[in-house]
């Protein structure tokens, strides 16, 4: 079986459709607890902010026999990591964020041979329709600034909500980064109108300053 070490720890994988998983148990043990069952509070009193993706319940042979075993992903370990507040906690949560991206490259489809163009589809769209589409990206990247910079505070006041908002907040990111080239193409042909609304939303699209105002 793979294992993966953690500060002398050592965690064993388990292959969940090649991806990996690990024990309840093991990410307890790695987080410095001394009671079996403390992560699984953890998860308990926040099951709510766990996705399927993020944890599931298996049979898995025991030293007491075959058993129902709580497993989590490496995004699940991380929430857990995010909700824990022993020693270790924020090097085990860098730790499983390496491991992560190490996972998502090894995964990366191999190129054998050049790609294919990729589809282009054309659409009509009324400016009104546009002008909102405009506002929904800005009114997005403002949400997720905020979550960002809502983070350390809940987490200072020992809130409950720190850990989704922290997963939120890093999780939706790169979507308005990725979709903000997009955006500038369809607000091209209005960068010289005289509407106050295109003037309002474009600079907060093409940005001259760090920061973007309300």
């Amino acid at each position: 079986m793979t294992t993966l070490t953690f500060q002398n720890k050592t965690l064993s994988v388990i292959n969940q459709k090649n991806q990996i998983w690990l024990s309840t148990l093991e990410i307890g043990e790695a987080l410095g607890y001394s009671r079996f069952d403390s992560v699984t509070k953890i998860y308990e009193r926040h099951a709510d902010e766990f996705t399927p993706n993020m944890t599931a319940l298996i049979n898995m042979q025991t030293n007491g026999g075959m058993q129902k075993v709580r497993i989590f992903s490496l995004r699940g370990a991380h929430l857990i990591g995010m909700l824990s507040h022993t020693k270790v906690a924020k090097d085990f949560r860098k730790w499983v964020l390496d491991i992560l991206d190490k996972e998502v490259e090894r995964q990366k489809p191999k190129q054998l041979a050049l790609p294919e163009p990729e589809k282009t589809y054309t659409f009509e769209f009324t400016e009104y329709e546009l002008e909102q589409l405009a506002w929904l990206w800005f009114s997005h990247k403002r949400m997720n600034t905020l979550l960002a910079d809502l983070y350390e505070p809940l987490n200072a006041l020992g809130s409950t909500f720190s850990g989704s908002v922290y997963s939120h907040a890093h999780e939706y990111h790169r979507h308005h980064e990725e979709s903000q080239a997009t955006m500038q193409r369809l607000i091209e042909p209005f960068k010289r109108s005289t509407k106050l609304n295109w003037q309002r939303v474009i600079p907060k699209i093409t940005p001259t300053r760090n920061y973007l105002d309300f």
